[in-house]
């Protein structure tokens, strides 16, 4: 599926992969504005785990202009659209890196939907329940083609790891985001101590299956600052 140059409304267009979902991510960060954070700084050091196509990367960039973004997205058409999306809006100090994030490095395998990106995962067995729903709304069919999966291979590094090697000049990271459909406690389980008391905001969507949400909350207040605690950010889909 190729990536097309769609106007989600006057004046603000993106390449995606699948319209129907990305119009629903625009609608939900742009215009509902859900992923907005209290006290962040005019340059707010941002990561982004699980950036898609980069509309959240975008909308960081729009709201705080001098904002730095490092973004991590593994799926390569999801990527080329972040990319181009990027450069077509002209933003600039946003770093990005073709790989997953979790607990340990090396590779794993990854389920992609070309019709639905935002959806891919390391963890399909989970989308069952909202491809139920979903399906009672749309239909079966209709469902079934919008979750046409493929298999690809993708390389996973560790937060810690990576900073160190790549950007240890990171002494705050005012924003922490992470998307990543079912891998919330791999990624978390990747930050070491010494980053944790970097962090002042963690904003993230847990798919609260088997218990998840409640790991990861004890995890958050267990590693959060003591100071000025993280803002967590929290889905049951």
């Amino acid at each position: 599926m190729d990536l097309q140059l769609i106007e989600m409304e006057e004046g603000f267009s993106c390449y995606v992969s699948g319209e129907f979902e990305a119009r629903f991510i625009y609608q939900k960060i742009f215009k509902d504005h859900s992923y907005d954070q209290p006290d962040l700084p005019a340059n707010p050091m941002t990561i982004d785990i699980g950036a898609n196509i980069g509309l959240f990367s975008l909308y960081m960039k729009q709201k705080y202009p001098e904002a730095r973004v490092l973004a991590f997205e593994p799926a390569p058409r999801n990527y080329q659209a972040l990319r181009q999306n990027l450069e077509l809006h002209g933003a600039g100090d946003v770093t990005t890196y073709p790989f997953a994030l979790g607990t340990e490095v090396g590779e794993a395998t990854f389920t992609y939907y070309p019709a639905m990106p935002g959806n891919s995962t390391f963890h399909p067995e989970e989308k069952e329940l909202q491809k139920r729903l979903m399906g009672e709304r749309l239909g079966a069919e209709q469902v079934d083609g919008l979750f046409e999966a493929e298999t690809i291979t993708v390389r996973v590094d560790r937060l810690s790891r990576f900073l160190a090697e790549h950007h240890p000049e990171v002494t705050t990271i005012d924003l922490l985001k992470i998307d990543v459909e079912g891998a919330e406690l791999e990624v978390l389980r990747g930050i070491d101590d010494a980053d944790w008391a970097k962090v002042r905001h963690v904003l993230l969507e847990v798919n609260d299956t088997d218990g998840a949400l409640a790991e990861v909350e004890t995890l958050l207040k267990e590693k959060g600052p003591e100071t000025s605690g993280p803002t967590y950010g929290r889905s049951g889909g």
